[in-house]
């Protein structure tokens, strides 16, 4: 019988089949598989997984190079077939367009830790228990993690696994200090807190700890001691937890003179919790979604979010939060999903994912009151505990995630009122709102930085058609393959509707979907089913209906204009209104981005907004003028 392969990341990288130690290769080769099992049993796509193992030093044949690790490595797993698509585990398989490493999360000492770290948590009531399951998850590490790898991405890692072993041991200690075992603890409380002088969750156990066990004046000289050093070195005062334990401390002391030095059975805590003291998260979310079927083109933009989000918080004073926008169908959830698997390491206390249903005409926007509701529930705060004042919920909210590391999405934000009470204010927060619509306010009035999403510029639009349809059928028609791309305006979820249509006709050339825009529009290629309900066409409806009546009434005119870029007073001799009136107007179709006005005083509109306007005119009289009067 074969033992089962195990594999440890929590220290040396090793890999064991029983008493057998299997030879992981080359420090390239061991970064690969290590940025597999970190996310074991999820796929790590094909770019993420090169700028993981090489980022700015990929070498022009890392592909290649990749892709021969991986199959040595499929080659070392003992029960993985040679292409790695058995059933077996654990096993390296190819799928949509990127890897995933196939195994039970016990053999993976990581994911170990985490079960063994919920299990503690999950038994808050059972103190004793809960002790004994940190211990057993804290006792799997073996020193710094994947020692022996370098690498921008390895280092992010072993900062983010070593928050989470601190957020592990802290909570470790206060269970057992819940179970009355101050005395055993103190110790490592006291080497704890010297190799943190600065962590108060640490500062406080060591109190607690201090107290309990009749050391109560020493317990407060602590106290003093830290509230110097934080007010010379770091120019702050202790957190208001760590004030109110400390005046807890003098009241005790006033009131009873010293602590009788207790045993270690356990009793009640000399300074007991109050239900004022701010709620803590007892869960971790893991929310986001899958990653979109392809994605590629927006290397800038990921590395503008790298930049913004995942700089130090204590460097920029605040937490990182930027506004996706853009069109309709631009990619803006794709975006935001694609950096949120890429740096969720970094985030340790959990990524929450939240659809604000901005722009969905089959539901209303999400009210803030019912979504502060759904986050702070699953951060596992009781629904007793939340009000249902905005105010106040909010003020919860920030006050349960004011020191986690915590990523929150915010996806298809109707307004900036929707979105302000879900800001979280602690700085190790990240918070990424994705929406049609420019939120000005938001940006004005928050360390908020704005985004706009351009359409895909032709060469990577050329490459997005490739990896939804493949390369055997662009590369054997590449004017086709051009002349599809261009008629999709750059628009991602256009490639994605057209994609499905092409694979219905895996052997039609695509020189024969070309031939059909000579006798329709490019929307009519663009939707799927007979009601055409998954198409560019409803996507861009949605748009147009949320605009002013005003700008409703003379979307129509875009259709009129060329596609080169034009000035409100052309706009205006078509709308048949005023040059002011015009420009809101154009203002108006720029703030729901159906126009780019980023151009000095002109204006474009994107290729399918236009020939959707054309079909809006054909339904209408736009030659009546559009006048305050007449679009009230």
């Amino acid at each position: 019988m074969s033992h089962a392969v195990s594999f440890n990341l929590l220290g040396a990288m090793t890999a064991h089949q029983g008493d057998l130690q299997i030879g992981l290769g080359p420090a390239k080769q061991q970064c690969v598989l290590a940025a597999l099992l970190i996310d074991a049993n999820r796929v790590i796509p094909l770019d993420a997984l090169l700028d993981r193992v090489w980022h700015e030093d990929l070498p022009p044949t890392g592909r290649a190079v990749l892709y021969s690790y991986v199959a040595r490595i499929r080659r070392l797993l003992p029960s993985a077939g040679q292409d790695g698509e058995g059933t077996d585990m654990p096993a390296i398989v190819r799928l949509s367009g990127g890897y995933m490493a196939r195994v039970y999360p016990s053999q993976v000492d990581l994911h170990r830790f985490r079960s063994l770290v919920v299990s503690a948590r999950s038994r808050a009531s059972d103190p004793a228990a809960a002790g004994e399951r940190y211990r057993a998850a804290l006792g799997l590490w073996r020193g710094e993690p994947l020692l022996g790898l370098t690498g921008r991405w390895v280092e992010a890692v072993r900062e983010s696994l070593a928050a989470e072993r601190t957020a592990a041991l802290m909570e470790c200690h206060a269970a057992e200090l819940r179970a009355g075992h101050h005395f055993t603890l103190l110790p490592e409380l006291e080497d704890v807190a010297k190799g943190r002088p600065y962590d108060e969750v640490s500062l406080r156990n060591l109190m607690t700890a201090l107290h309990r066990s009749g050391r109560s004046a020493e317990a407060l000289t602590r106290y003093d001691r830290t509230r110097r050093q934080l007010s010379e070195e770091l120019g702050i005062d202790p957190s208001p937890a760590t004030q109110e334990l400390y005046q807890e401390l003098l009241r005790a002391t006033d009131t009873h003179g010293l602590d009788v030095v207790g045993g270690t059975a356990p009793r009640e805590p000399a300074v007991r919790p109050r239900p004022a003291v701010r709620p803590r998260p007892i869960t971790r979310p893991a929310q986001l979604p899958p990653l979109c079927r392809a994605f590629t083109g927006r290397d800038k933009e990921l590395r503008f979010l790298d930049t913004v989000l995942t700089r130090s918080p204590y460097e920029s004073g605040q937490s990182g939060t930027v506004l996706l926008e853009g069109m309709a169908g631009i990619g803006k959830t794709a975006l935001a999903l694609q950096w949120s698997h890429r740096a969720r390491e970094r985030f340790p206390d959990g990524q929450l994912y939240l659809d604000l249903h901005g722009s969905d005409p089959r539901r209303p926007p999400l009210s803030p009151a019912a979504a502060l509701q759904r986050c702070l529930r699953q951060l596992g705060i009781p629904v007793s505990l939340i009000q249902r004042d905005v105010d106040e919920a909010s003020a919860l909210w920030r006050s349960v995630v004011a020191d986690q590391r915590l990523l929150l999405v915010l996806d298809d934000a109707a307004s900036a009122d929707q979105v302000e009470p879900l800001l979280p204010g602690g700085r190790g927060c990240a918070t990424l709102i994705t929406s049609r619509r420019r939120l000005d306010r938001l940006t004005l009035r928050h360390e908020v930085h704005p985004l706009t999403i351009p359409s895909l510029p032709s060469d990577k639009a050329i490459d997005l058609l490739t990896a939804l349809v493949g390369p055997s059928r662009t590369d054997a028609e590449p004017e086709a393959a051009a002349l599809l791309a261009e008629a999709c305006g750059g628009l991602p979820f256009a490639f994605q509707v057209l994609a499905i249509r092409l694979q219905r006709r895996p052997q039609e050339p695509l020189s024969a979907t070309v031939a059909q825009l000579d006798r329709t529009s490019p929307l009519d290629l663009l939707q799927t089913g007979t009601s055409g309900s998954t198409s560019v066409r409803a996507l861009l409806d949605t748009s147009v209906k949320a605009l002013p009546n005003k700008a409703r009434l003379a979307f129509p005119s875009l259709g009129m204009l060329s596609a080169a870029p034009f000035r409100a007073e052309e706009f205006a001799a078509h709308a048949k209104c005023t040059p002011l009136e015009a420009q809101d107007i154009l203002s108006a179709l720029a703030e729901e981005h159906l126009l780019d006005g980023s151009g000095s005083h002109r204006y474009t509109a994107n290729v399918l907004v236009r020939c959707y306007a054309v079909e809006q005119g054909d339904r209408q009289n736009t030659s009546s003028p559009v006048t305050p009067g007449r679009a009230a």
